[in-house]
């Protein structure tokens, strides 16, 4: 029996509507992975906004496929946007990537990470039980949404989007300074102490969960209290002294993949054990198209990467192997058993890699993280994807195909996105960019060593990372784990403005305890109230300057 018998069909709406999807939530996170370091990769996102936008055409009309097509398509393009990370760290250590390279590196790593998500399907999917939580709360929404009928979410989903829209818009930090874009703590001011009223925090806590939003507030204390006793430097914005958080991060997640060891080391057994499988009921390419499909996108990786990126074609098989491979199978069981994928560690894993095959310097180690975004995003996702997927029975091939269709769209929007942004050189210094001063710092330590940096950065950045490595370490205790605040949280808090990081806290307090546990609002609704805040503040950011850019001359009244 076919596996998806009886399944509704695939339809052209859908498939249009999720490469739209796809290419704005690639714009949209580009820019916000810039501004905040995480990013809702975006399936939550495009299925509730198709179905908001279908909805004046008739629920029942709604089908479970098309909801799939368009998340998985949606999540896609959401997380290419992380590869801004990678191009933000080639600027900040040197000349900044061509639109063309840029777009072509997008291109080719995107197609490697496709071409392997089918043996990550077979081994972490077919082959093995785990949780996926991530996948499981999409499928949770679809079912709400078109099983169940929960035509109010798409009324709570289009009010919040324009009111919070037009918040980020007409706000004072870069807007046309209607409102507050925050509120200052009084003394604290001099130090950071503000909270900042963006919607992408208050909204963005609830899917990080409580205890991410508690590991803001604690970074955020730790910097304010630094810049007054510790002598950080300036005192103004204490966030700009990093070090500590950058060292905690790369630390905590270092020693979490090897406390993990066994995850790891299933995931590395599991590739050598895929002799004896049953046939897949449910292939998503047939054996044929697959050996085509994989050897184009192999040998398009090593053209780019040897003619555009002066990779020799050892380094190009190591980057292929062990990023589009080896680390995606790690990075996407982490997913399926935690809901984290530690794609920023993994970066600095691979550079660390590149530059021990001979890719030394920063330009070239830096390849080993942007083969981790751009690969990493298309396999992980799909594969997380194709969970939701056989769930409602869609054909995996669908998924496969509608996935690919948006590549290269999305590669030259992440790109052009990026040189938008840095089109404006003060906009792109002002933006914290913690995941991409992460790869930057990184790969001039790889090329020259710790001596390259500022002085007194080398204590704070150990004295972190040891700090890191005992957190992780209790971290893993279960009994103290409920107690402690989450690490991603803390070394996040480490790097961003104060007046972000207690933005995540408030957000998440407002969320999870006065509106979830004390007015008793439904996940559904608190989901869609988040998913609005994330899309306002990334739409809203763009807009931003490109409606100054048009009413310039109106400006002045505003």
């Amino acid at each position: 029996m076919e596996p998806h018998l009886g399944t509704p069909p695939i339809t052209a709406r859908s498939v249009v509507m999720g490469l739209l999807f796809s290419v704005a939530l690639c714009a949209m996170n580009s820019y916000l992975t810039l501004s905040f370091g995480v990013i809702e990769e975006g399936p939550t996102i495009a299925a509730l906004f198709f179905f908001a936008l279908m909805l004046p055409f008739g629920a029942k009309r709604i089908t479970t496929t098309e909801m799939v097509i368009v998340a998985t398509m949606g999540s896609a393009g959401g997380s290419l946007g992380f590869i801004s990370n990678f191009y933000a760290a080639k600027a900040m250590t040197g000349e900044p990537y061509s639109l063309l390279d840029m777009t072509l590196f997008g291109t080719v790593s995107s197609l490697v990470g496709l071409a392997m998500a089918i043996p990550l399907r077979q081994l972490l999917i077919l082959k093995e039980d785990l949780p996926w939580p991530g996948a499981k709360a999409v499928e949770t929404v679809v079912r709400t949404l078109v099983e169940k009928g929960d035509p109010r979410q798409a009324g709570i989903l289009v009010v919040s989007f324009a009111a919070l829209c037009a918040y980020v818009i007409f706000n004072d930090e870069d807007g046309f300074a209607l409102v507050p874009s925050g509120i200052a703590l009084g003394g604290l001011a001099a130090l950071g102490g503000a909270i900042a009223l963006s919607p992408f925090a208050i909204g963005g806590s609830y899917l990080m969960g409580m205890r991410t939003c508690v590991g803001f507030l604690v970074g955020a204390l730790f910097l304010m209290l630094g810049a007054q006793y510790l002598g950080f430097e300036p005192k103004g914005s204490p966030h700009k002294f990093y070090w500590p958080g950058l060292g905690f991060l790369v630390a905590s997640g270092l020693t979490a993949l090897a406390l993990n060891w066994r995850t790891i080391l299933g995931a590395l057994r599991s590739m050598v054990s895929l002799r004896g499988q049953s046939e897949d009921p449910d292939p998503p390419l047939r054996p044929k198209l697959l050996v085509s499909f994989t050897v184009t996108a192999f040998v398009a990786c090593a053209l780019v990467l040897n003619l555009r990126f002066a990779l020799n074609l050892l380094l190009v098989v190591v980057l292929v192997v062990i990023a589009g491979l080896i680390q995606n199978i790690i990075a996407t069981r982490a997913a399926a058993q935690t809901n984290f994928n530690p794609a920023r560690v993994m970066g600095i894993l691979l550079q660390g890699v590149t530059a021990l095959f001979g890719g030394k310097s920063a330009a070239m180690n830096l390849t080993g993280a942007g083969f981790v975004s751009g690969s990493g995003a298309q396999a992980s996702l799909l594969t997380s994807d194709m969970v939701y997927g056989r769930a409602f029975r869609v054909p995996s091939r669908w998924q496969f195909w509608t996935q690919t269709l948006t590549v290269v769209p999305c590669a030259f929007i992440s790109a052009w996105m990026f040189e938008w942004i840095l089109s404006d050189q003060q906009r792109f210094e002002s933006m914290p960019s913690p995941v991409a001063r992460i790869w930057a710092e990184s790969a001039i330590v790889f090329d020259k060593g710790f001596g390259a940096l500022p002085e007194g950065a080398t204590s704070w950045l150990l004295g972190g990372a040891v700090v890191g490595v005992l957190y992780a370490l209790l971290e893993n205790v279960a009994a103290v784990r409920k107690w402690l605040p989450e690490a991603t949280g803390v070394g996040l808090g480490l790097v961003l403005a104060p007046a972000l990081s207690l933005a995540f806290f408030v957000g998440g307090f407002l969320m999870w305890v006065v509106l979830g546990r004390g007015l008793k609002w439904s996940d559904a609704t608190l989901t869609t109230i988040a998913v609005a805040s994330i899309v306002a503040e990334g739409i809203g950011g763009v807009l931003k300057p490109l409606l100054h850019a048009f009413l310039g001359p109106l400006s002045g009244f505003f």
